[in-house]
């Protein structure tokens, strides 16, 4: 779609200069303090785009629709990732509720989304302030009518707005703001999928009229009549009536006697010759292509399987929502100095399921000892645990601390196993543990006197040392009147436990 002129940049005059790319006040100051505004026809972008292409008005439907009906909310520290703000806020009350006496929030929103689709020179919000100084409301300026004016010191000092039939107004750069897609060459203009689509929705137009050309045509390509003899002024016109198609005469027969005959020469193309199913559907791919919006979200998954169009929902909400997402709230962020202006994405079933599964990785890292216990919490949006232990690293199977991610940490031991299978602490091995009887700790006291199975069998690993035990200790930590022989303990195949004197 050519819509971008060289005739004029200025609003509503052809006597302005134009602008050239770049930094236009740099390559041509004589341009600074005057309205800047290309040769975009942004009506005619919605005429013959969004209003006649469906493609079209399907893509931006779905981003701006998707876009308005999410939640907004505000986040502490002026931080993209703070908590979220559970206060009352006049600005919150605006973006969620109503944004000024003829809009509410979804509207409003919707709107600017779609303007910046449509529009090559972004979208121009008005900001309408109470008596204390505060916004109270937001209005859409037109964007046809809209223009920046550059300066060399300031980037802008202002914005003209006219209306036809009215006069020309300036405002202020504090009060609007400009919300617009970064243009790689002009920093005052802003890019849009419509000039990359413009040439397939032309065609797409194209496709349609002859279609429907062709179908009020009685179905028939155009005809060359001509007559083999002579043939008069009336007789011409009332064989072009004859032959003149149309939804009325679908079906009628003619019967014509002219002496020496006629002959019909086909001057167009048919359907077939004219590839109109591949031409339209590879038009559509590039519409499509150039708004980021996969086909299965325009409503037709007729060809796609469940996990198809899972992934290009997925694809989506990824590449193209969560962009448009960012430039809209970093743009919402210059109205709050204190909070950060962000979009709650939550509720999104797609964001959810792709939240569990970076849950899920952190939960595997965390069980192989990758992470620690508050690394995991912070990952999974959880207050961090006051805990050494919640720093440490742990080992699997038995979460023993190998490390500590804030804190240096002595190496641990681990438990060496006795004989006869006990676990022994470090520096008693040879030796198993007997319960802490010291420590209230219940002790076993049906051992009997005689021969046991193994004397390991009334003790606990991990329990105290029993290095430099007296056999009369030993029994009295055991309350046995005395302990086994060596010959008897192992002769039932137990563990002989030396006094060590």
């Amino acid at each position: 779609m050519a819509w971008n002129t060289t005739t004029t940049k200025d609003i509503g005059s052809s006597s302005v200069k134009q602008i050239g790319y770049g930094a236009p006040v740099s390559i041509n100051p004589g341009t600074a303090g005057r309205p800047y505004m290309d040769g975009w026809d942004v009506r005619r972008a919605y005429d013959e785009g969004m209003r006649r292409v469906v493609w079209v008005y399907r893509a931006i439907d779905v981003i701006a629709s998707n876009q308005a009906k999410l939640p907004m909310v505000l986040r502490m520290n002026n931080d993209p990732d703070g908590e979220l703000y559970k206060g009352e806020s006049q600005l919150l009350e605006i973006l969620n509720s109503q944004a000024n006496i003829g809009e509410d929030s979804f509207v409003f929103r919707y709107r600017i989304s779609a303007q910046l689709l449509l529009s090559s020179r972004g979208v121009f919000i008005e900001k309408i302030r109470g008596r204390g100084g505060k916004i109270v409301a937001l209005n859409i300026l037109p964007p046809e009518y809209t223009a920046p004016i550059p300066d060399p010191r300031t980037f802008v000092s202002g914005f003209e707005v006219w209306i036809p039939g009215g006069n020309r107004v300036v405002l202020k750069p504090d009060d609007v703001l400009w919300i617009r897609k970064p243009h790689p060459l002009d920093p005052y203009r802003s890019l849009t999928p419509m000039e990359s689509a413009g040439m397939a929705i032309d065609i797409e137009n194209l496709a349609k009229a002859y279609n429907r050309n062709f179908l009020i045509n009685d179905g028939r390509p155009g005809l060359l009549l001509i007559a083999n003899g002579e043939v008069d002024e009336d007789d011409r016109h009332e064989l072009e009536a004859r032959f003149r198609g149309g939804p009325t005469r679908a079906g009628n027969v003619t019967v014509l006697g002219i002496e020496g005959g006629m002959t019909a020469i086909d001057m167009a193309a048919s359907i077939r010759d004219a590839s109109y199913v591949q031409m339209r559907d590879i038009t559509k791919n590039e519409i499509l292509a150039a708004f980021g919006v996969p086909e299965s979200l325009t409503g037709n998954v007729g060809d796609k399987t469940f996990a198809n169009a899972g992934e290009e929902i997925r694809v989506f909400w990824l590449e193209t929502m969560e962009p448009h997402l960012v430039l809209l709230a970093k743009s919402f962020d210059k109205l709050d100095d204190k909070y950060y202006v962000d979009f709650n994405t939550d509720e999104v079933p797609i964001m959810v399921l792709i939240k569990q599964e970076r849950q899920k990785f952190k939960l595997e890292e965390f069980k192989s000892g990758a992470i620690s216990v508050n690394e995991y919490r912070i990952a999974t949006e959880r207050k961090e645990a006051p805990s050494d232990l919640a720093d440490s690293l742990l080992l699997n199977p038995n979460l023993t601390p190998i490390a500590n991610t804030k804190k240096k940490m002595e190496p641990v031991q681990q438990p060496t196993a006795a004989p006869g299978g006990a676990a022994v602490p470090p520096g008693n091995e040879g030796t198993p543990a007997l319960p802490a009887a010291e420590s209230g700790q219940e002790v076993p006291t049906n051992v009997p006197a005689g021969p046991v199975p193994a004397i390991e069998a009334s003790l606990a690993p991990g329990s105290i040392s029993v290095k430099h035990r007296t056999v009369g200790e030993l029994a009295a930590l055991l309350e046995v009147p005395e302990l086994p022989s060596e010959h008897e303990v192992k002769s039932a195949g137990g563990i002989y436990i030396s006094s060590n004197r």
